[in-house]
């Protein structure tokens, strides 16, 4: 107690104040502002407390955040996908299995560092290796993995994984420490899209440090064929470990067979990387190539498909290094891009548990990963079951009939390894197929992309127009559908904006022409107002109106008779625009409460502020009127007495 006395003293003697000198009141408050800014204080460390998956130095800190910052735009736009995985300080050798379960916080997204093409699919934290596609769009282990996995047992690292969704690659940052510097070993992978018995793999090695590092380099490739043959083969002046054999699977309960040959580069045992020695690249390719069919019988028979598939395996790993990694990197990220010509964009929500961005972004990558893409792969693939190319014929009819997908929850679930991917695949396609849109998914990527977002916004194709059947009582949010493929004809945007006073408004246009340049017309709900010529690159807007009985908020169609003429057939009884959207369902998702613009911290602490407030006017109320009433009185009394007290004195 002394010393806290002591130390008031030296304050006030310090700073020429003295608290003491204030009165009880002001000392009150005092008191109480100080103790609101710690409550302040303290809070908000306890909110915005750091969630931390292990304990890493400064330096290495720094240097992942520093690695990081060339993607700066891309994450904000959730284009590229950052996990910091729970098992990153696992050795190369023991990373996840497939059904190996991974702990992490129910609010935080892990986004698996998947690469797939329809015909060859793997994870980059996965020990399982390469998967393989059968004809139901399941997937199986084919044994094999030609990641070249680079570590250093002697340095502490830390690494991240990330998915970059619009060029279709995946890959892993580690920095490792030595001393006070870091060291950078960056892979990507890629599954190309456009060749897909092909995987290719850059590894970037970075030592700033004052001297020299080596790197140890571990490759398991094939373990546990059938038949199994290895040969080493050179050729472009590149090492190549060529595998064949035959491997068992179980499809619906029955054993078959699955011949299959791969081919990887064959890396050094270990890395050596001189002081100051930046941007040293490495590069590995691999081709696989398996039997179409599963087959049964002697292992024996199998020879002869072996053989062949091994000679087409040479053959393609020779093609490959001819034409070189950086025009097989350009193919592969052409190609992507070419696929996410049509997209989809959402208002982002603070909601408990809402949808965003990045989980779309995901789901529609994941999903993408797991098709063909037959109308730009060189050697096309025959995908539906009457063996007809489906080259361009867009079969739209009735697609997508059926509630807006966004709501489906099973649909929007992260898979955190192959098996899950497999089955987000199966669960996306039967979806899409029992809703009208067999024909889409039967033009392999391109396609399905079309139809998952024909199904995001309730868009329905008939025969001879575009609908759009959101529910315009909920239109809480900013719906962007971005070039959506009518009739492979022409490529038109729709846009749903909520507007300040909380009517929403639809925005349409038309993007590009891909055949003949038809016009193409659009009336909102129920088509009571003439149709609108929509004209190329110019934003048409239109009301959310409601009707009764409920019809689709807005059509489309390049058949002008057909849509002066809808409006006889929906037999509209009542039509007039949207009421106001819930403000509190708006605000929810704006700012993650009810409460409008501010947090809920700020409120809380708003009425802790108020109260403290009123206690201190109470206090200065009851001082005026009752302790200064009393001591008035008292001084009276003591007045009174003290005059009798001195003219008794006079008198004696």
């Amino acid at each position: 107690m002394g010393s806290l006395q002591n130390k008031i003293k030296e304050f006030e003697r310090y700073y020429g104040f003295n608290l003491r000198s204030l009165s009880r009141s002001r000392r009150f408050l005092t008191f109480s502002i100080i103790l609101f800014c710690l409550i302040l204080i303290i809070t908000y460390m306890i909110m915005h407390k750091p969630k931390k998956k292990g304990y890493y130095s400064l330096e290495l800190e720094d240097c992942i955040n520093s690695k990081l910052e060339r993607f700066k735009e891309s994450i904000n736009s959730n284009n590229i996908l950052i996990t910091e995985w729970p098992v990153s300080d696992r050795d190369p050798l023991s990373n996840l299995k497939q059904d190996e379960k991974i702990e992490h916080p129910p609010d935080e997204n892990l986004f698996l560092p998947y690469v797939g093409n329809g015909y060859i699919g793997l994870s980059l934290i996965s020990k399982e290796g390469i998967f393989a596609f059968n004809q139901k769009s399941t997937t199986f282990p084919l044994l094999y993995n030609p990641l070249a996995n680079i570590y250093s047992d002697t340095m502490t690292k830390k690494e991240i994984t990330y998915v970059d969704i619009l060029s279709g690659l995946v890959g892993k940052i580690q920095c490792y420490q030595e001393n006070k510097n870091c060291i950078e070993v960056s892979s990507s992978v890629y599954a190309h899209r456009i060749r897909p018995s092909i995987i290719v793999q850059e590894i970037t090695l970075n030592n700033p440090t004052k001297q020299s590092v080596t790197f140890d380099i571990i490759q398991i490739f094939s373990k546990n064929w059938n038949l199994s043959t290895v040969k080493d083969d050179n050729f472009n002046n590149m090492e190549f470990t060529v595998s064949k054999g035959i491997i068992d699977v179980i499809i619906d309960g029955k054993p078959k067979h699955l011949c299959l040959s791969i081919g990887s580069t064959k890396l050094p045992n270990s890395i050596r990387l001189n002081e100051h020695e930046f941007n040293s690249k490495h590069y590995a390719i691999s081709v696989i190539k398996y039997s179409v069919t599963l087959l049964s019988g002697k292992l024996e028979n199998l020879e002869p498909i072996i053989n062949n598939l091994e000679n087409q395996v040479i053959e393609e790993l020779k093609i490959a290094t001819k034409i070189g990694f950086k025009k097989l990197a350009k193919e592969h990220m052409d190609a992507w891009n070419n696929i996410w010509k049509s997209g989809f964009g959402l208002s982002r929500s603070l909601a408990d548990g809402a949808l965003n961005g990045d989980r779309i972004n995901a789901s529609l990558y994941y999903i993408a990963s797991s098709h063909r893409a037959p109308l730009i792969e060189l050697d096309k693939p025959v995908l539906n079951q009457s063996g007809v190319d489906n080259n361009h014929v867009y079969h739209i009819e009735r697609c997508y009939e059926g509630f807006s997908t966004l709501s489906a929850v099973k649909l929007w679930k992260l898979p955190l390894n192959e098996k899950e991917v497999s089955n987000l695949n199966y669960l996306w396609t039967l979806t899409l197929q029992k809703h009208g849109c067999k024909g889409l998914i039967d033009l392999g990527v391109e396609g399905i992309i079309q139809a998952v977002l024909l199904s995001l916004g309730g868009l329905k194709f008939t025969h001879h127009h575009l609908e759009t059947n959101l529910n315009p009582r909920q239109l809480h949010r900013d719906y962007f559908f971005r070039k959506i493929n009518y009739a492979n004809l022409s490529l038109i945007s729709i846009e749903v904006i909520v507007g300040y006073d909380n009517h929403a408004k639809l925005y349409v246009s038309l993007d590009e022409y891909i055949k003949s340049n038809e016009e193409f017309y659009a009336c909102d709900a129920g088509c009571i107002d003439p149709p609108v010529t929509l004209e190329k690159n110019k934003r048409v807007e239109f009301p959310v109106k409601l009707t009764n009985p409920l019809t689709a908020i807005l059509y489309i169609s390049n058949d002008k008779t057909h849509i002066n003429e809808l409006k006889h057939a929906l037999h509209v009884q009542e039509i007039d625009i949207a009421p106001q959207q819930d403000a509190n369902s708006i605000a929810i998702h704006k700012h993650g409460h009810s409460l409008g613009g501010l947090a809920a911290l700020f409120w809380t602490l708003f009425i802790i502020l108020i109260l403290i407030f009123h206690l201190f006017l109470f206090k200065l109320i009851y001082r005026e009127l009752c302790v200064s009433n009393n001591s008035d009185y008292n001084s009276y009394d003591y007045k009174k007495s003290d005059y009798r007290r001195s003219r008794s004195t006079r008198t004696v």
